[in-house]
């Protein structure tokens, strides 16, 4: 497996502890419970207040994995390739 740095942290990795605990991290900051949270987030309960907090903290944490790879935009950086996967050739 090919590593991104030496001490043997993939990206992935780092992608996943970002979001780990995201739901407890809302829940403390608005002083609600863990699986109310969870269950705005699958649509099962509706709070403006706990949608807006997730929202911000994956923004947050969107910036924080650009910030990570390089990648200050956010967004992926274009390979050149065409987006609808047609070829270049013809």
């Amino acid at each position: 497996m090919n590593r991104d740095n030496s001490n043997g942290i993939t990206r992935f990795t780092h992608m996943a502890a970002l979001y780990r605990g995201i739901y407890s991290r809302v829940a403390d900051r608005l002083g609600v419970d863990p699986s109310y949270v969870s269950r705005v987030a699958r649509g099962e309960r509706q709070s403006e207040q706990v949608r807006i907090a997730l929202d911000t903290e994956l923004a947050q944490i969107a910036r924080s994995f650009a910030k990570y790879t390089g990648n200050g935009s956010g967004k992926k950086k274009l390979s050149g390739r065409p987006a609808n996967g047609a070829s270049a050739r013809r």
